[in-house]
């Protein structure tokens, strides 16, 4: 404790102290700023997907390459890798609904096709979903005009960018009603669909990656990805079921009557057997509404959001225990290769901040070195009058952390003052890529107790380096040598 008091005591009685404790602290409020922004930046960027299209967790197959919500991620060099079903579908979707911490689950299914609008194809990413319900999940997309399509309908929902994107290129102008082609190949063979425009939808934060982005109904997209319904998963129909309307009459009695002698006869047979294909038709139509089995993702919401790692576990953990080939990932690898612009963007961003911190470090780190060569004439004097070694170093030490850990609380104090100021200013970013990189359009800083930890760990790892050499140096020193002012 005495020695404690002797560090205090000099600490304070030197001018320079002051000095080196404000620019120590102005170095961590640097740091603890910029930790705030990255904060608020990750959760900016996650609310922005997890609220618009991967949800909190995703369940999908297992599979040899990456895969998300896209498809594969890898770079394309051959055939694109056609996306696995869920197996067992059933089995899966009851198990993540009775997980405790979930609260919403909306299979799709996602596919690459193209729009043939004024004989020009636009690209885009498609997602089989059932609009009301994906929509009701997702709360960064507003609905701007007409409505979102149920899952006994056909149609197609655009966000507001794509179609002013479409009209730019092709010059049409599209309207809730219109009917739009969708073509999607293999390479070999073209597959056609179409669907009625039903709604025009928003994202409330602007993204390039959601601008790709277009809802389709899941049967519509089945056609276009040749995705067939998994045969343990679907019922017979059975032969009594086509067979709605016993034909007992006898078709040729029907035309007994007839005064047209030069009517041709009419075939019974064939007559018959168009009878049973409509009927077959409708038969088949109504099946395929039911709710289907072939879905590739579930893309879940947790009431909080802190808790989808611990869920994540516990679902894998329990989808290895039945050997299903299936796993849960986060909102991350949900959007796969979506966010690698933006991580890049953000890491030159860091390294640019790092390069900053560490050369005001090394200024820092030299200075409490300086600050503490200068004294060796006093720690000679101490080890002279029999100051042990012990003693003198823990002196370096507590001089040096009082210093350090100072100025790292009162760099922890400006940081979050600066943090606060910064989230009520409601600074708004104009480009759209700053947009990105911040994750919104305002500017947000958002200072925690996990980021002040982080500040005050650097403190007391200054002090430590700060401490290592000046100690060295005065208890290797003669001591005779030392009072006199000398290394």
């Amino acid at each position: 404790m005495y020695v404690f008091r002797l560090a205090a005591k000099n600490v304070i009685s030197r001018k320079s102290s002051v000095v080196i404790i404000l620019f120590i602290a102005f170095a961590i409020a640097l740091l603890a700023i910029s930790n705030a922004v990255f904060d608020g930046t990750d959760n900016g960027i996650e609310t922005t997907f997890v609220n618009s299209f991967t949800g909190n967790i995703v369940i999908r197959p297992q599979s040899d390459y990456p895969l998300s919500l896209f498809g594969d991620e890898t770079p394309v060099t051959g055939e694109l890798s056609a996306i696995p079903p869920l197996i067992p579908y059933t089995d899966v979707l009851e198990l993540v609904q009775n997980t405790e911490g979930i609260t919403k689950v909306v299979p799709q299914i996602s596919g690459m096709s193209a729009f043939n609008i004024q004989n020009q194809r636009i690209a885009s990413a498609l997602f089989g979903v059932n609009a009301d319900s994906y929509l009701d999940s997702m709360e960064g997309i507003e609905l701007l005009e007409g409505k979102a399509y149920s899952a006994d309908e056909d149609g197609i929902m655009l966000n507001k960018n794509m179609v002013e994107s479409i009209q730019e290129k092709t010059g049409a102008e599209l309207h809730i009603g219109d009917t739009i082609q969708i073509i999607s190949s293999d390479g070999t063979t073209f597959t056609i669909r179409a669907a009625p425009l039903s709604g025009i939808y928003n994202y409330k934060v602007p993204n390039t990656t959601l601008d790709q982005i277009a809802l389709v109904s899941p049967p519509i997209l089945r056609d276009l990805m040749g995705m067939q319904e998994a045969l343990s998963d679907i019922q017979e129909i059975d032969s009594e079921e086509v067979d709605l309307i016993e034909f007992d009459l006898d078709f040729d009695e029907l035309f007994t009557d007839s005064d047209d002698s030069e009517a041709e006869e009419v075939d019974s047979e064939i007559l018959l057997e168009a009878f049973k294909k409509q009927n077959t038709d409708e038969v088949s139509e109504a099946e395929s509404r039911k709710e289907s089995t072939v879905w590739s993702f579930l893309v879940c919401k947790t009431e909080n959001a802190k808790s989808a790692e611990a869920i994540i576990a516990r679902l894998n953990a329990q989808f290895r225990k039945n050997d299903w080939q299936v796993q849960a990932v986060n909102w991350r690898n949900a959007a796969g290769g979506s966010v690698s612009l933006i991580f890049y963007l953000r890491t030159i961003f860091n390294v640019g901040i790092i390069l900053i911190l560490a050369t005001g470090f090394i200024v820092v780190n030299n200075t409490l070195i300086i600050s503490a060569l200068g004294r060796v004439c006093e720690t000679g004097t101490l080890r002279a009058l029999g100051a042990n070694r012990l003693f003198v170093a823990l002196q370096f030490f507590f001089e040096t952390a009082i210093l350090t850990v100072s100025a790292g609380i009162l760099g922890c104090i400006l940081g979050a003052i600066v943090s606060k100021t910064l989230s009520h200013t409601g600074i708004r970013l104009q480009n759209m890529y700053l947009a990105q990189l911040f994750g919104g359009e305002v500017l947000t800083a958002v200072f925690n107790a996990k980021n002040a930890a982080r500040c005050m760990a650097l403190s007391v790892l200054l002090a430590f380096i700060g401490w290592l050499y000046p100690v060295h140096v005065a208890l290797s020193s003669n001591p005779v040598t030392a009072m006199r002012g000398q290394i």
